[in-house]
């Protein structure tokens, strides 16, 4: 009787290689738990500096500031981050408007001739320049259309005057208009005898139909100090604070009261969620590298002194010294298992003492600390659990290699099985041929 000599080769190789086998995919399950579990605190501990980062960038800050007008007709505030206290009273005087002049075009057709020889001037800013109306006719046609000499005006003139046809009960006017407001963008036209607009673009200049000029606020009250501004925007009025004036006050008017003051109860929200960021990442560690017992599973990295070093290394920066000043004394406290809270009316207390934003965000202030020590983790060239990681995967391609080899060991297994049982039926089919002789 013949054996299944395919089958049998086939389960003998398996049992030779299986112990080596199962060893292997025991140890890539292992070096992908850590793996995924040192990701896990690379991703926390990201995020921890991600919160700093939003404090230390630049134009940002951890204390936080409250602002209020007592009128929001007249002007509107944008602060920064750390902006100055500061009580004042602004007057709105004028508004800037850029400069803008018109006349009749004598037409009702932006195709109609508009002229076919002359020249035209722009002055701006004390500087003149002359262009060639006929350098307009685009089609060649010997002469100048309205809607021609627009377009080649805008050519010329692009980022400081607009020219523009506009119609008004069936008239149409040609509008100039500068780009920027305040009186250094004013300008003037003219045009010569030859292009035939001579007399109407003069009188048209001489009498604009808005003039350029600067915004203009009064500190104090309407006869105060006079401020101006080319602009409606009056950038760091005060340090941090930008004003744009949005109407004019009539005179008589009471000026418009601005307070920025420390809002100490926005501040200790942002730092709250330092502290909530500071939390997960401890929180990841602990849970990641806890010993275990009958009611806690042992955690993946347990054995793992580099990680568990990690929380250690972390509340080292909060008990540290900050230029004779420990943040317990703010409030700020590391209990038994490394979690971090903070105390508001600690924190408040210590408000009218202690210069929150220099010994955060300033140099060699704590979120200072904090990135360096965070960068020596998560360093994409050089952080420990880059490294960590690096070396998990060498492991892995390594045992990957020994699978490979194991893959070529079945196989000469399973040939050599193979050629064996196959002998087995060979010389079982020969006894049974001669036991045949013998039957009766």
């Amino acid at each position: 009787m013949n054996v299944d000599a395919v089958q049998l080769a086939s389960n003998f190789a398996s049992l030779d290689v299986q112990p080596f086998e199962l060893r292997y995919n025991q140890k890539l399950s292992t070096i992908s738990s850590k793996t995924s579990a040192i990701n896990k605190v690379k991703s926390a501990l990201q995020s921890l500096e991600d919160k700093i980062y939003q404090f230390t960038k630049t134009g940002s800050s951890l204390t936080q500031t409250s602002t209020s007008i007592s009128s929001e007709d007249y002007f509107s505030l944008t602060t920064s981050p750390g902006a100055e206290d500061v009580n004042l009273d602004v007057f709105v005087k004028q508004m800037a408007s850029n400069h803008q002049v018109v006349f009749d075009a004598n037409s009702t057709d932006p195709n109609d001739v508009m002229a076919a020889a002359g020249s035209f001037s722009v002055t701006q800013g004390g500087v003149t320049t002359n262009i060639n109306i006929m350098d307009a006719d685009t089609d060649i046609s010997g002469d100048v259309t309205y809607s021609e000499f627009v377009t080649y005006f805008n050519d010329q003139f692009d980022g400081s005057i607009q020219a523009t046809l506009v119609k008004s009960q069936g008239a149409m006017k040609v509008l100039f208009g500068s780009d920027n407001e305040g009186v250094d963008a004013s300008f003037t036209l003219s045009a010569d005898a030859a292009s035939g607009w001579d007399t109407t673009v003069a009188a048209a200049s001489a009498a604009p139909l808005q003039a350029g000029q600067d915004a203009i606020i009064t500190l104090g009250n309407e006869f105060g100090t006079q401020l101006t501004s080319s602009s409606n925007t009056f950038e760091d009025l005060i340090d941090g604070v930008d004003l744009t004036v949005r109407k004019a006050n009539t005179s008589g008017d009471t000026a418009t009261s601005i307070n920025i003051g420390d809002d100490i109860s926005a501040t200790v929200a942002s730092l709250q969620e330092f502290v909530d960021a500071y939390n997960n990442a401890v929180s990841e560690i602990t849970n990641l590298t806890q010993s275990g017992n009958e009611d806690e599973a042992r955690g993946v990295l347990a054995s793992d002194s580099t990680i568990r070093n990690i929380k250690n290394q972390l509340s080292n920066v909060i008990r540290a010294d900050y230029d004779g000043t420990r943040l317990f004394e703010l409030g700020l406290e590391i209990d038994r298992d490394g979690r971090l809270s903070l105390d508001s009316g600690t924190f408040e207390s210590a408000a009218s003492s202690i210069d929150f934003e220099t010994l955060f965000t300033g140099t060699g202030g704590v979120f200072e600390a904090f990135e360096t020590q965070l960068e020596s983790y998560i360093d994409f060239s050089n952080g420990s659990l880059n490294r960590r990681i690096d070396t998990l995967n060498d492991e892995k391609s390594r045992i990957n290699d020994a699978l490979s080899v194991l893959d070529t060991r079945y196989e000469t297994y399973y040939n050599r099985y193979l050629a064996q049982f196959t002998q087995l039926n060979s010389l079982s089919s020969q006894l049974d041929s001669v036991s045949g002789l013998f039957t009766v």
